[in-house]
């Protein structure tokens, strides 16, 4: 879901629906998930078909982003320390980079890889982070940053904040910069960013007058409308058709997978088992969804689901290379 730096990703639209198969060895396949079996979570991630554990356990941890840069593999999440306070980390090739002091909350929620530099957005107790190389910079209060994007030397953020009335308010930075996303209504939230020329994309959701969900994106800070009842959670570009994903809400409040080009959506499952995306990537002719089916970590190759063997949870972050 990120950027020129990290692999521009590209949702495609499928209608294959059917029952998951197990996990394969896929060359250049690179999935972080969050498990949810009750026990100690670690970092770890899906590396072709293998896991592979950069804690050890002892105290609960989690990954939440990936990006391969080269041959160099970074992840960002967090693990508790001892008093059970979440440490912001990042790591590159398996080596632990701490960015917080674990005197309060924190997470590292999404990075990105441009050249030698390491962009990475979270937060560090009330407070919403963006660390450059390490590098602390705070992004201020009552705010949630979501998504992260490098063109050139340019750096956008996608994220929103609480407004003078308490509602939500989608907002982008470009280069610490903050620019407010307008919608029609209040309570809007930006989920994912991508950059093409000089057109910056946001996708996310709003709320229309009856305070029901809108998925929307804006363009050059323009709103649109994808539809009622959904969130769009991720945007991506390829040529000139954009790319949308995230999930409507059927009459029984599940989930369903789905997918938007240029505005006209495809839904990837049924509605029979709840379903969502976090993440996307494209590699060749090969396009992956990740998130989650009925609470098991989740791939959509070709729009074929794909389970992660004997895991509960959900896919946060892909990379196809």
């Amino acid at each position: 879901m990120k950027s020129i730096s990290k692999l521009c990703c590209l949702a495609l639209l499928f209608t294959a629906l059917s029952t998951p198969l197990k996990a394969q060895s896929t060359p250049g396949l690179y999935l972080t998930y969050l498990g949810n079996d009750g026990g100690s979570n670690f970092v770890n991630y899906w590396k072709n078909g293998q896991i592979v554990k950069l804690t050890d356990g002892k105290t609960f941890a989690e990954a939440l982003d990936i990006v391969v840069s080269g041959d160099d593999e970074y992840i960002s999440g967090y693990v508790n320390n001892g008093e059970g306070e979440p440490v912001a980390m990042y790591w590159k090739n398996g080596k632990a980079v701490v960015l917080t002091d674990g005197k309060t909350y924190a997470k590292a929620m999404a990075l990105a890889v441009s050249g030698s530099d390491v962009h990475v957005i979270g937060n560090n107790g009330s407070i919403a982070m963006y660390w450059k190389n390490g590098l602390a910079t705070k992004m201020g209060e009552d705010i949630t940053l979501t998504d992260i994007a490098v063109a050139g030397q340019d750096v956008y953020i996608s994220g929103y904040q609480v407004d003078e009335n308490g509602d939500y308010e989608a907002t982008y930075w470009k280069n610490g910069k903050a620019i407010k996303l307008v919608s029609a209504n209040p309570g809007a939230e930006a989920n994912g960013i991508a950059i093409s020329g000089t057109d910056v994309y946001v996708a996310g959701k709003a709320k229309n007058k009856k305070g029901e969900e809108i998925a929307v994106y804006w363009k050059n800070g323009k709103e649109n409308l994808l539809a009622n009842g959904t969130s769009a959670k991720a945007v991506c570009i390829s040529g000139n058709d954009v790319y949308f994903a995230g999930f409507e809400r059927n009459a029984e409040a599940i989930n369903i997978m789905v997918s938007w080009k240029n505005g006209q959506p495809t839904r990837l499952t049924d509605g029979k088992e709840s379903a969502g995306v976090n993440a996307m990537a494209v590699s060749g002719q090969d396009v992956y969804l990740a998130g989650y089916l009925e609470g098991n970590p989740t791939y959509w190759k070709n729009g074929k689901a794909v389970t992660l063997p004997d895991i509960t949870g959900h896919i946060t972050g892909i990379f196809v290379k």
